[in-house]
């Protein structure tokens, strides 16, 4: 039986990261008790000796990794996959592009991140071409619009930060069911979560008016999970095609749409834009 040897440098992206994490990232789908296994047995050595799968990698630390013939084919190694239909389909939504980040323009129906009941999401599609990008805030799968997706670690960190302390500025197009009947609001609400009161803060412009719904303009100032979602639907105005909350009758997809960005970037406003959905426009105006 042949026996394969994966050799790995670590350099500055993977400072710090836990080795299980770093394999996991080297090879698609491969278990955690895979993972435990191969350090036990001494197939996985950093510096040429055996560690933990907790251990902190550093700069310049030598990552061997051995695997059999057979193995390797139900790892699923991936050194040169050519592009998928799917890559080349997210390819082509990237609207910025720069050595520390993308902005891309999420379609629906794709899942920001993994899961169990994910088969493919934003982040394993790009790095299928032995690519490093990272993820560093999350949009439902059904809603469509702008991401911020890191290239290397340095940034990821520091989007990760400008969206935990509420620097990056987020607008989303939404189209609710039922007619607001004013020109703008702001909608507060409080949750207790493990003993802390947590407040969730939207606000929100009509842009326009029909008989049935609300084009709405909305700026995220706090981000929980389906903030908006959640929001619209305890106001009895839950948005157009989501099955989730409340609105079982618009056969559409969720019209819910990031379309508007904005944070500093090496001391630069950075702003970037879209336009309403044609899909969310199509519906609105021609119903």
């Amino acid at each position: 039986m042949l026996k394969i040897q994966n050799f790995y440098k670590v350099d500055k992206d993977f400072s710090d990261t836990r080795l299980d994490r770093y394999i996991k990232i080297k090879f698609s789908r491969i278990p955690q008790s895979l993972i435990e296994k191969y350090i036990r047995k001494k197939k996985i050595l950093v510096n040429k000796e055996k560690t933990k799968s907790s251990y902190k990698l550093s700069i310049g630390d030598e990552v061997e990794i051995y695997f059999n013939t057979e193995n390797k084919k139900n790892l699923k190694v991936e050194k040169k996959i050519q592009k998928t239909k799917n890559l080349r389909f997210l390819q082509k939504k990237i609207i910025f592009e720069c050595e520390d980040y993308i902005i891309l323009n999420k379609p629906q129906g794709i899942p920001s991140q993994g899961g169990s009941k994910v088969k493919e999401n934003i982040i394993d599609i790009l790095n299928s071409n032995d690519k490093n990008f990272y993820l560093v805030h999350r949009l439902d799968s059904d809603t469509t619009g702008l991401m911020i997706i890191a290239k290397n670690r340095e940034f990821a960190k520091k989007f990760s930060f400008l969206f935990q302390s509420r620097k990056i500025k987020k607008k989303y197009y939404a189209i609710v069911n039922g007619n607001i009947n004013k020109n703008k609001g702001e909608i507060i609400t409080k949750e207790i979560i493990n003993g802390k009161v947590i407040i969730s803060k939207t606000l929100f412009q009509v842009k326009s008016n029909k008989k049935k719904f609300s084009l709405l303009d909305i700026e995220l100032v706090s981000g929980r999970k389906h903030q908006i979602r959640k929001q619209f639907f305890d106001l009895n105005h839950s948005i157009v095609g989501d099955n989730k909350y409340g609105d079982k009758k618009n056969n559409i997809n969720l019209c819910l749409c990031s379309y508007f960005l904005e944070f500093k970037y090496k001391n630069n406003i950075k702003n970037y834009k879209i336009s309403l959905p044609k899909f969310m426009k199509n519906f609105f105006y021609n119903f």
